[in-house]
Formats: structure tokens, sequence, C-alpha cells
């Protein structure tokens, strides 16, 4: 377990390579994108979490995140989910859908 919580970091490339660490808390931190994930997919990450940043704002946030860590169990202290699976959207136009009221 490392436990990063707090420590006013901005991006994920500020962190060194964790060959051993399986349990990841970065929370209350300033990340806004997920540039540097991938560096962490060789690493036995189990669980990461990034609660509390604005990237957790970010399109796809989810899936993204798994996209890169295959064999993430846990993100932000929620397990996998069937849908965290799924492919990510093509970027474009927004769709989106309206209700109208009578």
């Amino acid at each position: 377990m490392l436990n990063l919580h707090c420590n006013h970091l901005v991006c994920l490339r500020q962190l060194p390579k964790l060959p051993a660490v399986e349990h990841l808390c970065l929370s209350e931190n300033a990340i806004s994108s997920l540039r540097g994930l991938r560096a962490l997919g060789g690493s036995p990450l189990r669980s990461l979490n990034l609660t509390r940043n604005p990237v957790t704002f970010s399109r796809d946030y989810r899936a993204h995140v798994f996209t890169c860590l295959p064999n993430l169990e846990v993100l932000d202290g929620i397990p996998k989910l069937p849908g965290d699976s799924l492919p990510l959207r093509v970027k474009g136009p927004e769709t989106s859908r309206m209700c109208m009221i009578l």
C-alpha cells in the first residue's frame, strides 16, 4: 500500500516506477488528466483511489482507467463493474437525449 493522499500531485507522470505496489491511494490531489496512467500497467496494482481529483469528472473516466490497467480490480473503493469494460466512446459531437414536457 502506498498512500499519497493530499500530496499536491497534479499529474500521474510525477509518480516513480511502482514495481511492487498493489494498492495506491492518490485521493485529494489535483490530478486532472490520466496521462501517464499506462506506466502503471506493468505493476501488480489491484486497487487505485483517485477520489476527490478533478480527473474523476472526465468523460468515460472508469472505462479509461480499466482499459489502461486491465488487471485493476477496484477503482475509488468500487469493484470493477460490467459497464467498466465497455469500449470507450469515440470523441465527437455530444448526442443528447431530450425530454419534451407538455
